[in-house]
């Protein structure tokens, strides 16, 4: 646990040149064409120095999927661990282990498409847990938006649903400047019961955001969470690292203080959902047809 949370808790290395911190007082590297090969390289020399054997599913993806595995993909891991080539290799070797483990090895070495490992997942993929908000705040962060409350253990099996996961955090770090800056997550918790959590579905989450998916959270704004909400959130921080709890903001009261919190770190109507008072519908089912149509 305390290799997890250093590694998570990553700095850029001394030859990285970062900004300035932004409204969540992060900074991030400043990037040029000589510093992504030179880290390229550095990347691939710290994959060849761990063992066969602590990265046996990583050798069945060059085997089975190469053409997954081009400059582009490993540089979002490079991204995710802010350059520190090191942090990057070990988390791109736990990331196929997590994807076999999660997908299956007949599943895990194909495009994570609607049409490809996740072609029996329509059930989770639409049920409105994880969802895609097609909005960035003013930062380039993409945004999702989770309603805990559309989770029912007796639905589904945990598997999909933490497929569905992965596949709406894929889809967000389509954006390069999400891959750069980390994404925001809103939660609206309005719904959540004893009876709704699924401790499973929670451990292989948060199993999959720390140290594995190349994916930076940079806030998590929990709105409106109901009364039962103070029993549920013990239980939630258990199954996270350090770092994501620090970057928990909850937010209580009116719809109107609640979007006034929101836009004073540029979080404006016209980039939250519905749901919590601002303007953008969320209507999974449609956009993941329109994924399928697309072949994503």
């Amino acid at each position: 646990r305390e290799r997890e949370e250093t590694k998570v808790m990553s700095r850029a290395p001394a030859d990285v040149q970062c900004t300035e911190r932004d409204l969540y007082g992060q900074s991030h590297p400043i990037e040029s064409p000589e510093l992504i090969v030179a880290k390229l390289k550095a990347f691939e020399e710290e994959v060849a120095k761990i063992s066969d054997e602590e990265k046996p599913c990583l050798l069945k993806a060059q085997e089975k999927c190469p053409e997954l595995l081009n400059d582009g993909f490993k540089l979002m891991f490079l991204r995710c661990e802010v350059f520190n080539a090191d942090l990057a290799a070990k988390r791109y070797c736990h990331y196929w282990e997590q994807r076999v483990m999660i997908f299956g090895e007949e599943r895990a070495f194909e495009p994570l498409s609607v049409n490809g490992a996740l072609r029996d997942d329509e059930f989770t993929l639409t049920k409105g847990f994880v969802n895609f908000t097609g909005k960035v705040d003013p930062t380039g962060r993409s945004i999702m938006f989770g309603d805990p409350g559309q989770l029912d253990p007796t639905a589904y099996e945990p598997k999909s649903m933490c497929r569905a996961f992965w596949y709406v955090l894929h889809s967000l770090i389509e954006e390069e400047e999400a891959q750069k800056k980390g994404i925001v997550v809103l939660m609206w918790p309005h719904n959540v019961s004893m009876k709704k959590m699924d401790k499973k579905l929670l451990k292989l989450n948060t199993d999959s955001l720390r140290n594995c998916i190349p994916i930076r959270v940079s806030a998590i704004h929990i709105c409106h969470p109901p009364t039962i909400f103070s029993m549920v959130f013990p239980i939630l921080k258990f199954f996270m690292g350090e770092i994501i709890k620090k970057r928990i903001r909850v937010h209580s009261g009116s719809k109107e203080k609640v979007l006034k919190n929101l836009e004073e770190v540029g979080l404006t109507k016209d980039c939250v959902p519905t749901e919590l008072g601002g303007d953008v519908p969320i209507d999974m089912k449609k956009w993941i047809q329109e994924r399928r149509e697309a072949g994503l």
